[in-house]
């Protein structure tokens, strides 16, 4: 197993286990609702999960469809890293990949049209709504400070395959945001699902696909 640094634990998630850090980012269950929405998988899907994180939603869809083919990008060196290290001790670095990469930079990585499948479980808050959280890594994970929902979905249209699928999750405050920008790129919402939250629903997830 990977070295456990002291402000690290070591979680089990269903069959596999998952580093995380004691204080700091930490995955919640927006993940695994949206890596649940986005199943059925197949072998020959190839799969990029924007803002991976520490990874949880790659290992999810390498431990629940026999996809092969699965990128994780993440912008935060220390969640890469983690990321990464998830990866190796669960043994599966011959079907996920992870990369240090501001994803507005994808264009420069890969060819246009490279995705069957695009997923992302992105910063809620606009960078200018309510307090900044004083912990760098996870304001980063939390306000759009690199990267808007306008330009996810720019270049989600961009990277996937004519008819592609793309997954995300969100307040239920954005759902209107949300159906003009993927009306502007050209990605037809074709399923939604609202996430309960006690009595309330807080969240929602939704699919579109590249026309």
């Amino acid at each position: 197993m990977s070295q456990i640094n002291t402000d690290e634990t070591v979680d089990s998630v269903g069959t596999f286990k998952i580093i995380q850090k004691k204080k700091g980012y930490r995955w919640t269950e927006d993940s695994i609702h949206l890596a649940e929405f986005s199943l059925p998988l197949s072998k020959n899907d190839t799969v990029l999960d924007i803002g991976t994180g520490s990874g949880i939603i790659p290992l999810i869809l390498a431990y629940k469809s026999p996809v092969k083919n699965i990128v994780g990008i993440e912008i935060q060196e220390t969640l890469a890293d983690l990321a990464l290290r998830n990866v190796k001790i669960n043994n599966l670095s011959k079907r996920i990949k992870i990369l240090k990469k501001d994803y507005r930079a994808l264009k420069d990585v890969f060819k246009q049209k490279r995705f069957s499948v695009i997923l992302s479980n992105p910063p809620y808050i606009p960078i200018k709504s309510g307090r900044v959280c004083p912990d760098k890594e996870r304001a980063i994970a939390r306000q759009e400070i690199f990267g808007a929902l306008k330009e996810l979905a720019h270049i989600s249209k961009w990277l996937l395959k004519s008819g592609g699928r793309f997954l995300c999750i969100y307040p239920i405050s954005r759902l209107k945001e949300i159906i003009s920008a993927f009306d502007k790129e050209g990605l037809e919402i074709t399923r939604i699902k609202f996430v309960n939250s006690g009595e309330k629903v807080k969240l929602f997830l939704v699919e579109a696909r590249k026309r």
